[in-house]
């Protein structure tokens, strides 16, 4: 694969198929996401810069960099984001946060710094690890600092150490508005279809406009672009017909290219009603990473020579990524404002209805890449109340169950001996009865 736009949005498909099968491996298949493809791509060609031998291969192979050498690669990624990163004076603000933090014990060599901040906007920075407390605040200012301080506490003191040789840090930010807003007095409650069993409340936004529309009966879906305000790039939703078909439409998804619904869209008279929604997620990229064939980089076997002067054998101890999105009647991360737009009052038969009251997929890209890719499954991805599996099932977190607790004081579930309590991201101790409530 020769063409970096094509590289980037198959790297995106395979990408978001991993960690969709994760997230429905872990038994979070009711759990909201999203994350950024070309950022993480991005992200990790940094680490290829400072990769030799094996470990270069696997990162060059698993993040599809094609052919060219390192400055060709390098210069290539450069240009990407120079030209689509903005500050939001015209057009939406999409800022790529990446930093590779190293230990202040280790020795870097110039070249890398050079390569890193000619073509990546950024330098490897050396951190006194050995004092976690110190070193992770710091890595967390950084971050809050660059996303307007939306994504706080990326890492927990317990994340380095004295042993630590480097962190990798990524994250996106993205605000933008719509080039066709909504107004906030057609917001009202409306029920959003969680599962068979369960349905909550949310703020339905609402407007009746022409959009880029499509019916896909091959993935047995619908899908309609909003676009961001002087810009090309849009939020494309692909809605399953089936209220409950969200899984299903995600295993068609990972032999799509999002190019070919592109291709099937037509200009149409649509009834659009979309929930408001807030989304921060997290993943630890090295598990990812293995399932794209990227491992070696985080062994004792990692060949990191571009990176250390040290003949010592050095590995990445972590990679993280928080993605986080919130999307109003004005837009993405934009405070709404009241307006008045006038519509013909005519009755149209060839009008369509694109209803997302039930879970959904989205993207926000453009033709050369996808900058966030996500689920909305619910609010805060919870069921609202009840086990939503036919037996509590264990979370992978603790042993402990996966549902909502029902009374009072935590019952023990029939089914396994287990709490019927909501897994929230981390099981917590509940104080009824030592059992688990999330």
């Amino acid at each position: 694969m020769c063409d970096p736009q094509e590289s980037r949005n198959e790297f995106a498909r395979i990408l978001t198929d991993i960690i969709t099968q994760d997230l429905v491996g872990q038994c979070e298949d009711y759990r909201n996401a999203v994350f950024s493809p070309a950022s993480i791509q991005s992200c990790l060609t940094l680490a290829y810069m400072a990769a030799t031998g094996s470990s270069a291969e696997e990162l060059k192979k698993g993040l599809l960099l094609g052919p060219g050498d390192r400055h060709h690669i390098a210069r290539t990624f450069g240009e990407f984001w120079r030209t689509l990163c903005s500050s939001g004076d015209r057009g939406p603000t999409l800022k790529s946060v990446n930093r590779l933090y190293v230990n202040s014990n280790l020795e870097l060599k110039p070249e890398f710094n050079e390569i890193a901040s000619d073509f990546f906007q950024t330098k490897a920075e050396p951190l006194e690890f050995a004092d976690p407390a110190s070193a992770t605040t710091h890595i967390n200012e950084w971050v809050e600092k660059e996303t307007e301080q939306r994504i706080t506490n990326l890492l927990q003191p317990d994340a380095v150490d004295d042993a630590t040789s480097a962190v990798l840090i990524n994250a996106l930010y993205f605000k933008g508005k719509w080039q066709k807003p909504f107004m906030p007095e057609a917001t009202g409650k409306d029920t959003f279809f969680v599962d068979p069993e369960t349905s909550i409340e949310v703020d339905m936004m609402t407007q009746e406009d022409k959009f880029k529309f499509a019916e896909l009966p091959h993935l047995k879906a619908k899908a309609v672009q909003l676009f961001f305000e002087t810009s090309h790039i849009h939020m494309l939703i692909v809605l399953p017909d089936d209220k409950f078909g969200l899984q299903d439409l995600e295993a068609r998804l990972k032999n799509v290219d999002l190019a070919s619904i592109d291709e099937a869209m037509t200009i149409k008279d649509v009834d659009i009603f979309l929930p408001q929604f807030s989304i921060e997620y997290d993943v630890d990229l090295k598990d990812i990473l293995k399932q794209l064939g990227i491992a070696e980089i985080f062994t004792e076997a990692a060949k990191l020579d571009g990176l250390f002067t040290t003949r010592e054998k050095q590995r990445i101890s972590a990679a993280r990524h928080r993605g986080y999105i919130n999307v109003n009647e004005a837009g993405s991360e934009a405070a709404a404002v009241s307006f008045m737009k006038i519509v013909p009052m005519m009755l149209n038969m060839n009008k369509k209805q694109f209803k997302a009251d039930h879970p959904f997929v989205f993207y926000i890209r453009n033709s050369q890449a996808v900058f966030f890719a996500g689920r909305f499954v619910g609010e805060h991805g919870q069921a609202g109340g009840k086990c939503r599996t036919d037996h509590c099932r264990k979370c992978p977190k603790k042993g402990q169950v996966s549902g909502n607790c029902q009374t009072e004081a935590c019952q023990k579930c029939p089914k396994l001996n287990q709490v019927p309590g909501q897994c929230t991201g981390h099981c917590g101790m509940c104080p009824k009865n030592d059992q688990t409530s999330g």
